[in-house]
């Protein structure tokens, strides 16, 4: 049997809410997830998950440019409309500059919204079927508790894999594509992955001429 380390896992990220995993006795994997306003709550069996992570840090250059371009931008209309209003000259230009110092601090908030929102830093465990990822985020809460739960999680998915249930008849298209709505309708899967999912398997469908001897 596997030592036991850490079967459950609670993480929280700014502007991306939190999530958490269980790793169930009963080979399961349990993961709920709250980002602002959005619950989901699902399970999968732990032998369809790949035990080897992938580490992927990313972080959209173009958010960052827009952060730090616009920043500057808003903290000189903010410094301009300081030194009128200070030097007692004609406020109606220090509120003629808040228009566009709304204008650029939207901007600018937006920026850092895609910055902390697009920007990925964990580790990436991979649905066999290719049809989907799990992201772990780094280091939440703490470095410790992450390894030592990534390391449970991959040695436990490794271990179901090799219990898994086998099936006495290889599985149908239609069945393969039942599986698929599920992990969408559960909300492991985005809509644009279902698609791409469901066009590959239509295609391997079509090469091995499925339904003919």
């Amino acid at each position: 049997m596997i030592p036991e380390k850490i079967t459950t896992l609670e993480q929280r990220k700014f502007l991306r809410g939190c999530q958490k995993f269980e790793i169930r006795s009963d080979g399961e994997l349990e993961i709920t997830v709250n980002r602002l306003g959005f619950h989901n709550h699902f399970k999968f069996p732990l032998w369809q998950l790949n035990p080897s992570p992938t580490r992927r840090k990313f972080i959209p250059p173009g958010a960052i440019v827009g952060a730090v371009l616009f920043g500057l931008i808003f903290a000189i209309f903010v410094v301009g409309i300081f030194v009128i209003l200070l030097s007692k000259e004609d406020h109606a230009a220090a509120a003629a500059l808040l228009v566009p110092l709304i204008l650029f601090g939207i901007i600018f908030g937006a920026s850092v919204w895609n910055w902390m929102t697009k920007s990925v830093n964990a580790n990436v465990f991979h649905f066999r079927n290719g049809a989907g990822q799990l992201h772990i985020w780094y280091a939440k809460p703490d470095l410790k508790t992450f390894n030592d739960f990534c390391e449970t999680l991959g040695k436990k998915a490794e271990e179901a894999w090799n219990n898994r249930p086998i099936e006495p008849a290889p599985q149908t298209l239609a069945g393969e594509l039942v599986a698929l709505k599920k992990l969408k309708d559960s909300g492991i899967l985005n809509d644009a992955e279902f698609e791409r999912a469901k066009a590959k398997l239509l295609e391997q469908a079509e090469q091995k001429k499925i339904g003919f001897a």
